[in-house]
């Protein structure tokens, strides 16, 4: 783990008041009496804003913090990217796996003490058909569920909304035809029904989906599942859930530093919680390439 120690005077709050099923706005005012007037608060209007807001800034503050989801986060970080502007995290999305991930208190006022502690820790990105990605990428049956639960499910947050946008696409979503090749690995699945590129070991709201990752080894976890019959899939999801899934032989867990993969049909991509463009796609890893406020 490569770290550094900092004194953090300040610098820029962007945030979304819509994260969290409509809780952001409620914390980002008790965010605001822990961190005081040193940062600058400025909120997030529409989609892909946060990436517009942290370039205008990168560069011109010591620190930006993202404030909202996973999704937030990963923007804020497609920012900021290739400048010398920490990242901070205060995470009151639905998800914020990239901050279990980090070991970032998801108690409010505990990570904002974590930003102000000082500390860096230099992380890896994935770079995806030319965008990066802090946490993960997916295809298949990953990106239909995080598509059914940003678009259908407003009242539930964390794993509940994960699990509920599961039982919705369980019977429902069909298998795709995937290739994928890494510089080890060349598979031709016939029938698969998910592929996630992560960077960390959960994703989902806290699913253990690659229990050896590390945030700044230089590779990322692939891990994929091999279709079942529709009423086999919560019971390998399950196992999924409980961390069970690692020997099962329907799945395959391994790591890479370059993947390229392609689907028939094609299939939308899972990016930081956000689904957006499809397959084909290349990914490369930036290693310790991100500097990121930690406990």
């Amino acid at each position: 783990m490569t770290t550094e120690n900092i004194v953090v005077e300040g610098g820029v709050v962007i945030y979304n008041p819509t994260a969290g099923r409509g809780q952001g706005a409620v914390l980002v005012e008790q965010a605001k009496l822990h961190l005081g007037t040193a940062f600058e608060w400025v909120p997030t209007l529409r989609a892909g804003h946060a990436t517009e807001l942290a370039k205008q800034y990168a560069g011109k503050v010591p620190t930006i913090v993202a404030c909202g989801g996973d999704g937030t986060v990963g923007d804020v970080a497609r920012g900021i990217y290739g400048t010398d502007t920490n990242l901070g995290v205060l995470p009151v999305g639905t998800g914020n796996d990239f901050a279990r991930n980090l070991g970032i208190p998801l108690d409010v006022e505990q990570a904002c003490l974590a930003i102000m502690g000082g500390t860096i820790r230099y992380i890896d990105v994935g770079t995806i058909n030319g965008s990066i990605f802090i946490n993960n990428a997916g295809i298949g049956f990953d990106s239909h569920v995080m598509k059914t639960m940003n678009s259908g499910i407003r009242f539930l947050r964390g794993q509940p909304a994960f699990i509920l946008a599961i039982l919705k696409s369980i019977l429902v979503y069909k298998p795709f035809r995937l290739t994928l090749k890494t510089e080890d690995v060349d598979l031709d699945v016939p029938k698969a029904l998910l592929v996630s590129v992560l960077n960390g070991q959960v994703y989902g709201a806290g699913l253990p989906a690659a229990p050896g990752a590390e945030v700044d080894d230089g590779r990322m976890d692939v891990l994929i599942v091999e279709n079942v019959p529709p009423l086999q899939r919560l019971g390998l999801l399950m196992l999924l859930q409980r961390g069970h899934h690692v020997h099962d032989p329907r799945i395959k867990l391994f790591q890479a530093r370059s993947i390229k993969m392609n689907a028939i049909p094609p299939q939308q991509i899972n990016i930081d919680g956000e689904v957006r463009g499809s397959t084909p796609l290349e990914i490369d890893v930036k290693a310790r390439s991100l500097r990121v406020l930690i406990r």
